[in-house]
């Protein structure tokens, strides 16, 4: 009968120093694998939050682009002719009708600079409203004011030959007009120039002051249209 040996204390603390060798190189392993497939993952959420971030700013450039096109800086100077609901209706001085959208926040200055209300402005109130205008001519305005209402102009054009001249007026037709120091020779024409037979073209205002003189050209007609310019 074969007796059973019992293996000496040095080999049996070997046996143990390589079964816990084994077991820690394979946790390491194991580790840096979970590692490596954590920073993977890590990776591509980074990747595709970077991709879903980028796109949204994208779309959102590409809207306000859009808006901007659609949006332009503009004032409407004119009377009020309508208000409802924080919207009024500026009549230009054209006639043509302008609408514009009054907030809590637009600046609102009245004739005597201090600070205003949507609640002062009232219809035959002439006012200067800037702001942004869309593509539908309706402007948010930014900044309002008050303004006093615009003097007729009572000037007028007249056109004629010369049938007497000084150095304080002239006469055409029957009518003499005057001339001071407020009265300015535009173009080549001087004060020299205006002389009997001579075919002139002036701007008259209400006082019978002609305010500019110019030498007429054979091109102009003998019922201008020209708009009087100060």
């Amino acid at each position: 009968m074969t007796k059973y040996q019992v293996p000496n204390k040095l080999q049996y603390q070997k046996s143990i120093f390589w079964l816990l060798f084994i077991v820690i190189c394979l946790l390491f392993v194991s580790w840096n694998l979970y590692l490596g497939i954590s920073a993977v993952h890590a990776q591509t959420a980074t990747n595709s939050a970077d991709t879903i971030r980028d796109s949204v700013k994208q779309k959102v450039t590409e809207e306000l682009a859009q808006i901007k096109k659609g949006v332009a800086k503009k004032g409407f100077v004119g009377s009020i002719s309508a208000i409802s609901d924080g919207n009024i209706t500026i009549n230009s001085f054209m006639l043509e009708p302008r609408k514009a959208l009054v907030a809590a926040d637009t600046t609102i200055k009245l004739q005597n600079g201090s600070d205003g209300t949507p609640g002062d402005l009232k219809v035959g109130q002439y006012v200067l409203a800037m702001g942004d205008v869309d593509s539908q001519n309706t402007m948010t305005t930014k900044r309002l004011l008050i303004i006093p209402k615009p003097t007729d102009d009572t000037r007028k054009v007249v056109f004629g030959t010369l049938i007497k001249t000084s150095s304080t007026s002239f006469t055409i037709g029957t009518n003499a007009y005057k001339v001071t120091s407020v009265t300015k020779f535009t173009g080549k024409t001087k004060a020299a120039d205006l002389k009997v037979d001579s075919k002139i073209i002036a701007i008259v205002n209400s006082s019978g002051v002609a305010t500019r003189v110019q030498l007429a050209s054979a091109s102009d007609s003998s019922s201008p249209s020209a708009t009087p310019k100060p």
